[in-house]
């Protein structure tokens, strides 16, 4: 076959993602065309789209063999190894590119992409956006530079540029899939794009054969499902003053604070069952296919809210029962949170190399980590509900205290394994101070992350043992005397009766005299003589 047509037809392949038949018909024809370097980046090429990076590097060196000043050939061999995570090898390739051809835009752009692969300083950072806004300059009209600007813009924190390089580049190509799915990435790219959710649906819908695109509807899903760990922390403290209040009033008070119980639960499963929105025919499936804790998390937040309100409602009859069931709400609904944590941060599948795991751990740590203020804010919201509790006497106290220490040490516990695990140089603390400074201060900022780091473990560790504790000692003893039992009301004829004994003593207290009386000082007895204490005789 003609090596022009057999281009054309493998073009075609990779275009409609038949990579498999593109590389069955290059090896018809090997014998024919293993002499031609574009031959060699056809297959790099196809080996690269079935993410077979070992096999698309050594087709691209074959290319080069064959034409070393080769700059497509050279571009698929720094793929191919920032693939397999061989950073500096990628960066020498690449640079390679652009000396032998500086007008190259590809290899600019390239440059920029495996430099925020791994960020290792802001001088990355720095390096990276200087790279991908030169390949701009040399072709202004190509979108991909401007999702590379975008993203490359992000990482110094600078949305507004990223938002501005996100328009331009849709200005050019209003449809390109690139950028539509760069925008969930970049602060305040919905009101470029729209919704993420929205946006993948409609390209779905265009091409519902690109496994990306699915892939990526599937993790805007399941990142949504992380607003529910803040709502499960604070409903369970919610129930458990409503049952502290039923409790203190009995009777006729405890029915209707099991009614309160009963709204606010159902109140509070419609409002999560709103903002859940549906999905199309076949994507639970699929979802729940590609995270296998999602459904598990799921599971274990009904569950919590099943035990949460059932165990408020015994409360306000068997405090020590209520409870008990309630704190295992609790913790049901802290492992549904972390089960999503865990999907959110994309689990390394197994077999997957050191950096992969290592990436998995520092992204926990990162999902762990943020939102400090917001838990501390949610934490003193529930320290005010046990203080309500603890004004009416009551044992279910121990609930808000037991909600504040589970919330404070599953991050608490999680952060220290991955400090653990990671070790000095590479945990997220040490790692995302470092990335964040010169490549001269890099190893004085490791010291400060790791610094910093063990502190903000300490105190999550610490607030979450003196919240378990306080829960442990309201749970098995109580606070100050009798607890959970509602003051007993006195008959009116008690009341009556110990009026009359009051004036009956008070008529026989004598009235002072107006004159003082003359008190004489009694004499003192005589002290018995102390012996001396002499030192006795040896």
């Amino acid at each position: 076959m003609e090596f022009e047509r057999l281009h054309h037809r493998i073009t075609h392949h990779l275009a409609i993602g038949r990579e498999t038949e593109a590389i069955a018909l290059l090896k018809d024809n090997l014998n024919e065309h293993h002499q031609v370097p574009a031959f060699w980046i056809l297959y790099s090429s196809c080996h690269l789209s079935l993410k077979q990076w070992a096999e698309a590097e050594s087709a691209a060196r074959a290319g080069l063999n064959l034409d070393p000043a080769n700059p497509v050939a050279g571009e698929c061999l720094a793929i191919a190894l920032m693939r397999q995570h061989r950073r500096e090898e990628a960066l020498l390739a690449i640079r390679q590119v652009i000396e032998t051809e500086p007008e190259y835009g590809n290899g600019h752009y390239w440059l920029s992409m495996i430099t925020l692969s791994d960020i290792r300083s802001n001088d990355d950072r720095v390096l990276a956006r200087q790279a991908i806004e030169h390949a701009i300059r040399l072709e202004p009209g190509n979108p991909d530079y401007y999702q590379g600007a975008a993203i490359a813009a992000e990482a110094q924190d600078d949305n507004l540029a990223a938002l501005g390089f996100l328009q331009s580049g849709l200005q050019i190509d209003p449809n390109h899939q690139g950028l539509l799915r760069a925008a969930g990435s970049i602060g305040n790219g919905e009101k470029i794009v729209g919704e993420q959710g929205d946006v993948l649906r409609g390209l779905i819908s265009m091409d519902p054969m690109n496994e990306g695109l699915h892939q990526d509807y599937a993790e805007t899903f399941v990142a949504k499902q992380t607003a529910y760990a803040n709502r499960f922390w604070l409903f369970t403290p919610v129930l458990a003053v409503a049952a502290a209040l039923g409790q203190r009033a009995g009777g006729t008070g405890a029915l209707l604070a099991i009614a309160a119980i009963a709204i606010v639960a159902g109140l509070f499963g419609w409002w999560n069952k709103k903002a859940a929105r549906s999905l199309p025919a076949g994507y639970a499936k699929d979802i729940d296919a590609r995270f296998p804790k999602l459904p598990r998390a799921i599971r274990s937040y009904r569950i919590g809210w099943l035990l949460s309100t059932s165990g408020a409602a015994l409360g306000c009859f068997l405090p020590v029962a209520g409870i008990i069931v309630m704190l295992l709400g609790v913790l049901a609904s802290q492992l549904g949170a972390l089960w999503i944590l865990q999907e959110n941060a994309g689990p390394p599948r197994k077999g997957s190399d050191r950096h992969e795991q290592r990436r998995y751990l520092v992204r926990c740590s990162g999902l762990h980590a943020a939102g400090f203020w917001k838990r501390a804010c949610l934490a003193l919201i529930q320290l005010v509900l046990l203080g309500i509790c603890l004004a009416n006497e009551s044992r279910i106290a121990a609930v808000p205290a037991g909600s504040v220490a589970a919330g404070l040490l599953v991050p608490g516990v999680s952060l220290l394994a991955a400090q653990v695990r990671l070790g000095f140089k590479e945990n997220a603390f040490a790692y995302g101070l470092a990335v964040s400074s010169s490549a001269k201060n890099r190893n004085w900022a490791m010291l400060r992350g790791n610094i910093g780091g063990l502190y903000f473990i300490g105190v999550h560790l610490f607030a979450g043992l003196l919240a378990a504790a306080a829960s442990l000692g309201l749970l098995i003893s109580g606070v100050e005397g009798s607890l959970d039992s509602p003051p007993e009301p006195r008959h009116p004829s008690q009341d009556s009766v110990l009026d009359e004994d009051l004036l009956n003593q008070l008529k026989d207290v004598e009235t002072p005299d107006s004159q003082p009386r003359e008190y004489s000082i009694p004499s003192l007895p005589d002290m018995p003589d102390i012996p001396s204490l002499g030192v006795p005789n040896q």
